[in-house]
């Protein structure tokens, strides 16, 4: 019935059903369950409204926090009656990004939920770019620092968001594992301290995840087959046939997760973090907006 309300139902449903998913979440944590009941916290406009209203902007591509209060303040004034000013808002949203935490893990949990093929796992990284002029960034030092997107060609200051996904046939795949890390890290090194986690199988990545050592031993002790596109030899010019006609495969096979993260891209601009100034602000883009692509994902697939 819930996914229903969301699906079918009108904006007022969907705020309704995101508000009533919000609260629970929240209030069956027991950390931010105990933080609320503190003597010394309990605000007129509750963390729950709020993360309420920045999912609800995000979702209806209200890309940035001032464009989501002028659509709350327009539209829906009546339902946020106790709704601060907008620099009361900026302030306090910025210091509850965790609180998405237990949000994103609850919907990963009921995402895998869903049918797929639970043998096939895809994995790759997305760059969150909070500056492309990374020598003289000055934006989350601490959490952020200096990498580069072979994609786009780019040396950048940010993140990166790591995934591991389960497949599914002519569909999205279903995120299972889900890492932030600073730009610098490996794919590989930020894909070692997950395996442990992943069940026999096939994994299914780049060229940056090919390493004969490891996929050796997850061969013999995991029983998980790491592919990977073959890399060539040093003073190798070309591929032979048989190994670029399998590299040509293992690229179809993981084109899903790239499909993955242009809808993210897309549903949530949550690869452009330009506008960022603090680590609260990197943290709150982080958490906010991949809870609100996970959400999407989770009742309107």
């Amino acid at each position: 019935m819930f996914v229903e309300c969301y699906r079918t139902g009108g904006p007022e449903l969907q705020l309704i059903a995101l508000y009533d998913y919000v609260c629970r979440c929240y209030d069956t944590n027991p950390d931010l369950h105990s933080h609320r009941q503190s003597n010394n916290y309990c605000p007129n406009f509750t963390d729950q409204e709020l993360m309420t209203i920045y999912l609800f902007g995000l979702i209806e591509h209200r890309f940035t926090l001032s464009q989501t209060y002028k659509y709350i303040t327009d539209h829906w004034a009546d339902w946020f009656p106790r709704l601060p000013s907008y620099q009361a808002v900026n302030y306090r949203i910025n210091t509850i990004g965790e609180h998405f935490l237990p949000l994103i893990e609850a919907l990963v949990g009921q995402i895998q939920q869903q049918p797929a093929l639970i043998d096939v796992r895809l994995t790759d990284s997305l760059p969150i770019i909070l500056s492309k002029r990374p020598n003289s960034a000055r934006v989350a030092l601490d959490m952020a620092d200096k990498g580069y997107c072979s994609t786009k060609k780019l040396y950048y200051h940010g993140f990166k968001l790591h995934l591991i996904a389960v497949d599914r046939l002519q569909k999205m795949p279903l995120p299972e594992r889900i890492q932030f890390t600073k730009a610098s890290v490996n794919d590989l090194t930020a894909l070692r301290a997950e395996l442990a986690y992943l069940p026999p199988g096939c994994l299914v990545g780049d060229k940056a995840y090919a390493s004969a050592p490891l996929s050796e031993g997850l061969a013999a002790h995991q029983q998980l087959t790491l592919c990977t596109p073959v890399k060539l030899k040093k003073g190798q010019k070309r591929l032979d046939a048989a190994d670029k006609g399998y590299s040509t495969y293992v690229s179809r096979m993981r084109q899903p997760i790239e499909s993955l993260f242009n809808w993210f891209i897309e549903k949530t601009q949550i690869q452009c973090g330009a506008k960022i100034r603090s680590e609260k602000g990197a943290l709150l883009h982080c958490l906010g907006r991949l809870a609100a692509g996970l959400y999407i994902m989770l009742f309107n697939s």
